[in-house]
């Protein structure tokens, strides 16, 4: 039964004179008119709760009338909205008109049990009167909502529907109880208005501690771009970051598997909320690396998700490690397990080094004789080969970086692979590597060579999904830039002097000007604390980069 059937049988008038036949107020009469569209970009999500609407055919009336209606599904707390005005004859289904008597809602009170509204009909003779009711009962207070404006560069495609649903995932991931060690969170999330485009000052790539803060500082909300290759410090194969405590739900993600999608936005919004990384179970919600069930909520980080983004901390949870003790990750022992894993702020440092020769030289066989068969893995790959520091790999690494193929998964391997070049070299001393990193760094031309093939797959994919295409300048930069923060993490008197003439070379890209004023600081570091020291600094939030 709808609630209109339900309504037709417990309708009461507070008043018992019988209804009079209805005249009518019309006549033409001259008054002011405004027109206005209505602004689809301001409009607020849905009702939550849930809504009924309906109309009531009050009868003919005129003057003061307070006018109560049963109806069952309305309590104190229900939301209710009223409006009236005269009524065309043949029932309410022939809807309503303005005339020249005035109709006005002066009170309206929702009850245990119905609502009791006072209206005035400013007229002689009765009138017809139809009233509508909206009536919204808030969703279980027990639930905590959570409204998120959602932001995408214009390089990425992200339409409403998508949001709703990786928000939607969010939610159910929260509210599920799927083990005895997880805590159902009674959270949910909705999209504030339709998804925004971030302004052109935000860049697609981030890579830099500048263009960090310019991220975070375009509004609020979760913000996604084409890729992150700084959180704390540069980094790899980094698919979100954000602030351990903020004031507002502030985060940066990339687009990720379907299925997967809301674990990755679940996890950012988590360190909002104050929560870092945990590792003493693998399928924590909060681990560093993502999977499909890796669902788990404890207590603390239940009581943290249902309290929501906290007061700002000044933490970002760093590039290649944790807001844990990175001993406590226990990688597995095959390092082809290890790399079949997505490591959110990418590869972890003092995970990753644990690995010897003999397991980059396995490595090395899916890098040089099946890159197609592991091309999803290619960043976390190239990035552990360089964090094993074997001179082994460096010539098929070049090789990698110069290579013809492309794609979104080559092509930010092949970026991470300038990065973590220059842990390679720290570890190595490799005068090969060393070489090539500041070739590519501060060779504009040689960068756009090697950004080419990129170039055209990123041109074909962006018409086809109807967004913006970087193009192979902005590709060459990135690659640049890459290539500057691997001589940054090399951490040598060579590298250091490279650094510093990329400040003020007028042959660079102006983001390698750029860069290289926040490497230089980064290789001074390595140089002084040694690179173990430096993950370590990194990990416990010891040193803001």
């Amino acid at each position: 039964m709808s609630p209109n059937d339900r309504l037709d049988s417990s309708t009461v008038m507070a008043l018992d004179e019988p209804a009079q036949p209805a005249g009518s107020s019309a006549f033409p009469t001259a008054w002011a008119e405004v027109h206005a569209q209505a602004d689809a970009a301001l409009l607020q999500p849905a009702l939550q709760g849930n809504g009924f609407t309906y109309r009531h055919d009050w009868g003919a009336r005129r003057g003061q009338v307070v006018l109560r209606l049963n109806w069952g599904d309305v309590t104190p707390r229900s939301r209710v909205f009223v409006s009236v005005a005269e009524g065309l004859s043949g029932g309410p289904e022939t809807g309503k008109f303005i005339g020249a008597a005035r109709y006005t809602v002066h009170n309206v009170a929702p009850r245990a049990g119905g609502v009791d509204i006072w209206v005035n009909i400013e007229w002689s003779t009765d009138l017809l009167l139809y009233a509508d009711y909206l009536v919204v009962n808030p969703a279980d207070v027990t639930t905590r909502t959570v409204q998120v404006t959602v932001h995408r560069h214009s390089s990425v495609p992200l339409s409403d529907a998508e949001a709703d649903r990786i928000l939607a995932d969010m939610g159910t991931i929260l509210q599920s109880d799927d083990s005895p060690a997880d805590v159902a969170t009674p959270v949910r999330f909705v999209r504030n208005g339709a998804v925004r485009v971030l302004p052109p000052t935000v860049a697609g790539t981030i890579q830099t501690q500048a263009e960090w803060t310019t991220l975070m500082t375009a509004g609020t909300g979760i913000k996604v771009v084409q890729a992150i290759r700084w959180c704390g410090g540069p980094g790899d194969s980094i698919i979100g970051c954000a602030p351990v405590g903020s004031p507002s739900v502030n985060l940066a993600v990339v687009r990720f598997t379907p299925g997967q999608e809301g674990i990755l936005w679940a996890h950012e919004y988590g360190h909002n909320a104050g929560n870092g990384h945990r590792t003493d179970d693998p399928r924590a919600l909060m681990y560093p690396a993502i999977g499909p069930d890796h669902n788990v909520v404890n207590n603390a980080e239940a009581e943290r998700f249902l309290s929501g983004p906290t007061a700002a901390t000044g933490k970002v949870l760093p590039a290649s490690g944790c807001c844990c003790d990175g001993e406590a990750i226990q990688p597995p022992r095959d390092v082809r397990d290890f790399v079949s894993l997505h490591w959110i702020e990418g590869v972890p440092y003092e995970a990753a080094s644990r690995y010897t020769e003999d397991d980059a030289r396995r490595l090395l066989a899916w890098l040089v004789d099946e890159p197609e068969q592991h091309e999803e893995f290619l960043p976390q790959i190239v990035s552990t080969l360089c964090f094993i520091g074997s001179e082994v790999a460096v010539q098929p690494l070049i090789d990698f970086v110069r290579s013809p193929r492309s794609g979104r998964a080559v092509f930010n391997a092949k970026n991470a692979a300038l990065v973590r070049l220059g842990d390679l070299v720290n570890k190595s001393g490799s005068r090969a590597a060393l070489d090539f990193l500041a070739g590519v760094a501060a060779g504009m031309d040689a960068a756009k060579a090697l950004a080419a093939p990129q170039a055209s797959a990123a041109k074909a994919e962006a018409a086809a999904a109807g967004v913006t295409a970087p193009g192979i300048d902005a590709l060459g930069a990135e690659l640049a830039v890459s290539a500057t923060f691997g001589l940054s993490l090399a951490g040598t008197p060579e590298a250091e002097q490279a650094i510093e003439r990329l400040i003020d070379d007028p042959d660079a890209f102006a983001s390698v000007n750029q860069a290289a004023v926040e490497a230089a600081e980064i290789c001074r570091t390595v140089r002084a604390r040694g690179q173990r020291e430096y993950y370590r600094m990194k990990a416990e939030h010891r040193n803001h980069l």
